[in-house]
């Protein structure tokens, strides 16, 4: 049985989703898919295990030389420095001249000589404040000594020298953690929002240059066969992006490098959703406007008044990484064309208030359903119109 239009009366889901199978079995023998999943991956594995080897690591033991009187500061020397956070190999040195022979072949970093109440220091360039604050807590200790004075009392006139610091804004501990993993987050959703949005435009318009359309229009409904399109491509996105997530998931859990609870596997799964909802959210906009043209070359100019507010929550990401607290970011960040980028952005910190991510799923899902029934009716007044570019009001009025 068929329709008065000649197309078949069957329901919507079974086309929507036959379109939907055409899109993912093409896409996924793609070597953009196969490739761009493999290239992600790589770049993630290198990017933690490259943080883990710099940025994780401790820092390495300075090698300092002992030589004549001022043998005496070793053990002061080594417990200061260590309690300042820098540790100190000590080791004796026979002479002077022996030892500035070592600094100069680099087998020392720091020499001290002469006698324990004032000490000379060689070194290759310069001391580190460490080096020197602690040397001058040992020669305090062995000025008194030579008075007199117990060593104890040193500890006791130095002790509350360093005044308690009360901060109005604390740093937040793991803060650069976090911001690193929201770095991340910004890039991957922008990149892949813009590369599968531009799928969804470059889809609507080859089908269109070729007459693929006119074929399937005579069996499907417009509007069908854009949401079969959208929804197969928006699946192949989220296959990739769950290979990466998992990558990530495993990769961190192996090195041990990150502890921020920003890439933990609740986190990363509401970075999925946020991606879900900007795709659904700029596929349709791209498809919209593509539809409105039937030449390739044409897309980039078609489709430019959506990637301007995708490139915009991508730079609006860098002032949310510098000023969390910024009325702007808050405000933007619940707004439909910023909130899929800016609002996971956000959420890595953990200071975002819950209605204010509510508020932001709310007005995206419903910005979501207002440009999926615009995209339908504009596509479907447009789509068997080849040839010149259609004009939007045109097309929205049939």
């Amino acid at each position: 049985m068929t329709a008065p239009s000649g197309r078949p009366t069957a329901g919507a889901w079974p086309i929507v989703l036959l379109v939907a199978r055409r899109e993912v079995l093409t896409r996924l023998r793609s070597r953009v898919f196969i490739g761009g999943t493999v290239v992600m991956v790589a770049l993630l594995a290198i990017a933690i295990v490259g943080y883990s080897l710099v940025g994780g690591r401790t820092a390495a033991a300075l090698r300092v030389g002992f030589t004549g009187g001022s043998q005496a500061l070793e053990q002061d020397f080594s417990t200061s420095a260590t309690a300042l956070g820098q540790p100190v190999r000590v080791t004796d040195v026979s002479d002077e001249a022996a030892g500035r022979a070592q600094v100069s072949a680099g087998t020392l970093d720091v020499l001290v000589t002469g006698p324990a109440t004032s000490p000379t220091v060689v070194v290759e360039q310069s001391a580190s404040g460490v080096v020197q604050a602690a040397l001058e807590h040992a020669v305090l200790s062995a000025r008194f000594t030579a008075v007199g004075i117990p060593p104890g009392v040193l500890e006791t006139v130095v002790s509350g020298l360093q005044a308690p610091v009360d901060a109005l804004q604390p740093k937040k501990p793991g803060m650069t953690q976090d911001r690193v993993v929201g770095l991340g987050v910004a890039i991957l959703l922008f990149i892949t929002l813009g590369l599968y949005g531009s799928q969804v435009a470059q889809g609507v318009v080859e089908e269109k240059a070729t007459r693929i359309m006119e074929i399937m229009l005579a069996t499907v409904r417009p509007s069908r066969m854009l949401a079969g399109k959208v929804v197969g491509i928006g699946l192949v996105a989220m296959l990739q992006l769950g290979i990466v997530a998992a990558a990530t998931l495993a990769a961190v859990d192996t090195t041990h490098v990150l502890t921020t609870p920003a890439l933990g596997a609740t986190a990363v799964l509401g970075y999925l959703l946020w991606f879900l909802l900007g795709f659904l959210l700029f596929a349709t906009g791209y498809a919209t406007l593509a539809s409105l043209v039937s030449r390739p070359e044409e897309v980039q100019g078609a489709v430019t008044p959506v990637a301007v507010f995708q490139i915009g929550s991508y730079l609006l990401a860098y002032l949310a990484l510098a000023n969390p607290s910024s009325p702007i970011v808050a405000i933007a960040s619940v707004l439909p064309p910023f909130a899929p980028i800016l609002m996971p952005v956000r959420t890595t910190g953990g200071d975002v208030p819950a209605w204010q991510v509510g508020l932001a799923l709310a007005l995206t899902v419903a910005a979501i359903a207002g440009l999926i029934w615009l995209a339908g009716r504009v596509y479907a007044n447009s789509a068997m119109r080849i040839g010149a570019r259609v004009r939007f009001m045109d097309a929205f009025r049939g």
